[in-house]
């Protein structure tokens, strides 16, 4: 692969799979992290196809590699999300019509699905990440995972089952999030 070729799949493909990193890691040094190494394993690999799905492959490596880190690591680092709103997105909030309010419990309600989807067991988690932030089909995931395409329909299942019980409207019309996640093991 020449230099040519690389710098268009980063430049292509970089924003989404720093992302994936960055939702798998929460933490932005070891998404840089992750995502270096991703590109390093495919290109020292050289198998990249731009016919078939090198966004797939990418994630796939980085979902291998991340997989990989964690069972060697006993210890994890979760980082709250928390969003601040600047005088800059202020103005744009009012460019788009919307109150502050408005605005943030709309930020408020991203944070606590945010936050309960990182809270979902790994193998369900991943499954959620790659199929709603990734836009991975059941098979490529199931593919990038090495499982049956059932198996990932049915973590797929208990995860929204499991983020369904977690959050919940009140009487007020206010999203709530309940204590835990249960289990799902």
């Amino acid at each position: 692969m020449n230099k040519a070729d690389a710098e268009k799949i980063i430049t292509e493909y970089g924003k989404a799979l720093h992302s994936f990193c960055m939702y798998c890691t929460q933490n932005k040094e070891s998404a840089d992290d992750l995502f270096q190494d991703t590109f390093l394993v495919a290109f020292a690999k050289d198998e990249i196809e731009q016919e078939a799905n090198p966004k797939s492959y990418l994630i796939t490596i980085a979902m291998n590699l991340w997989r990989n880190q964690m069972r060697k690591t006993a210890w994890r680092k979760r980082i709250a999300d928390v969003s601040y709103l600047d005088a800059e997105k202020l103005t744009l909030i009012a460019d788009e019509g919307r109150s502050v309010e408005e605005e943030v419990q709309k930020r408020q309600e991203e944070v606590l699905v945010k936050k309960s989807v990182l809270e979902l067991p790994e193998k369900l988690r991943i499954v959620v990440l790659a199929y709603y932030m990734e836009d991975m089909s059941i098979e490529e995931i199931a593919s990038a995972l090495q499982i049956p395409a059932g198996t990932v329909k049915s973590r797929m299942n208990k995860a929204k089952k499991l983020l369904k019980e977690k959050l919940q409207y009140g009487e007020d019309g206010i999203r709530y999030i309940a204590e835990t996640i249960p289990d799902a093991r």
